[in-house]
C-alpha cells in the first residue's frame, strides 16, 4: 500500500509541476495546508483521502481515478459467473379445475 501511495503522490506532484503551480497555490486550490500537499506528494498515509480527491479534481484528473469499479472486480465477476444457473426452465402454470 505504501508503494502505491508514493506513486500517486509522485504523479500528483508531476501534475502540479506541469501546471506550474507552487505548493502554496496547490494548497489554496485544494483547500488544505502546504504541509498536507507536501505530505500527500510524498505518499504519507496519514493524509485524508479527501485531500487526494481534491487534488485530482483541481488538476482535472478525476476521470483517471478508477477506484473499486465493479467491472474491475475480477473476483466478484468470477463468483457471479459461478453462480449462474446451468439451465433456465420456465415454470409450469398451475391449473385449477374448480
Amino acid at each position: 500500500m505504501q508503494e502505491r501511495l508514493q506513486q500517486i503522490g509522485r504523479n500528483l506532484q508531476l501534475a502540479r509541476k506541469r501546471r506550474r503551480k507552487t505548493v502554496k497555490q496547490a494548497a489554496e486550490m485544494t483547500g488544505t495546508s502546504e504541509s498536507s500537499v507536501r505530505r500527500m506528494e510524498t505518499g504519507d498515509p496519514s493524509v485524508k483521502i479527501g485531500t487526494f480527491l481534491a487534488a485530482l479534481d483541481v488538476y482535472q484528473l478525476e476521470d483517471s481515478l478508477r477506484f473499486a469499479e465493479p467491472e474491475d472486480d475480477i473476483i466478484g465477476l468470477t463468483l457471479d459467473k459461478q453462480r449462474l444457473p446451468k439451465r433456465i426452465r420456465m415454470k409450469k402454470e398451475k391449473k385449477f379445475d374448480f
